[in-house]
């Protein structure tokens, strides 16, 4: 049985939000799944922490639920109140723990389809909504399983994108850390965490690859390159190529790697 109370998606709150069931707000009693398209704060262990944008939380019954985001600035999310007694969802083992699925629009798009499926049979005993909540648990549950999803992953991907596309910028931790507002050991920690590799070493890479498809598909000169691929100094750059490839570039271009 799945009774969805009510349920929205995509819906922009123009002036913010403040949801908090201690304060008379319904649905304190049921299950609450909220997937924040806007910065939030929820509430966990008594106290209002920061999460990013595509965070989701399940927030169980009998539990304060309670939320918030920028007042005066749009805030946009998804939510479902619901009463259930099947066991794959009472056995999810991240309530009341946000955290950021791996692939949000699919998310989105499910809960969109629980949202029809709400709007057009109502029943608890609805087949459909039964098989479209086991699609959602159970990507959810996959994504937690296979560590895919961890604080801040939407943001960290968005850095190494542009990692991969511009690795020539002038790349720091400290304005990377910035953009997702935490230290630069908390950014450290996550970037390495999800990509198995700290993200200086990530522009390290990403430079000496575009060196390598200069080198071969340019006649541009080594400094040039070196300039084109973010070094200011031609020899930090040769010795930096050397070490990571094993060769110079000249002989890299030559061939002899």
């Amino acid at each position: 049985m799945i009774d969805i109370l009510y349920s929205g998606y995509s819906y922009t709150h123009e002036q913010g939000i403040l949801y908090d069931t201690d304060t008379g707000s319904m649905g304190n009693d049921c299950f609450l799944l909220v997937f924040a398209h806007s910065p939030v704060q929820f509430l966990i262990d008594g106290m209002m922490r920061d999460f990013p944008a595509e965070s989701l939380v399940i927030f169980a019954p009998d539990t304060r639920k309670c939320y918030m985001s920028d007042m005066g600035k749009p805030y946009k999310n998804d939510w479902i109140h619901f009463n259930t007694d099947e066991e794959f969802i009472l056995k999810f083992p991240m309530n009341n723990i946000p955290f950021t699925p791996s692939d949000p629009d699919y998310i989105h798009n499910i809960i969109e389809l629980i949202n029809w499926e709400a709007n057009d049979d109502s029943s608890p005993n609805n087949t459909h909504m039964r098989d479209l909540f086991h699609l959602l648990i159970g990507k959810l549950s996959k994504d937690i399983s296979g560590s895919e999803s961890t604080p801040y992953r939407q943001e960290l991907l968005k850095i190494r994108r542009e990692i991969m596309l511009h690795p020539e910028r002038h790349w720091s931790v400290p304005d990377m850390a910035d953009k997702l507002n935490i230290s630069t050991a908390h950014f450290h920690f996550l970037y390495k965490n999800a990509f198995g590799e700290s993200c200086m070493d990530d522009v390290i890479h990403n430079r000496i690859k575009l060196a390598k498809d200069k080198l071969m598909f340019s006649t541009d000169a080594i400094s040039d390159i070196a300039e084109q691929c973010g070094y200011r100094n031609t020899e930090h750059f040769c010795r930096q190529f050397k070490k990571i490839t094993g060769s110079t570039p000249r002989k890299y271009r030559m061939g002899q790697n």
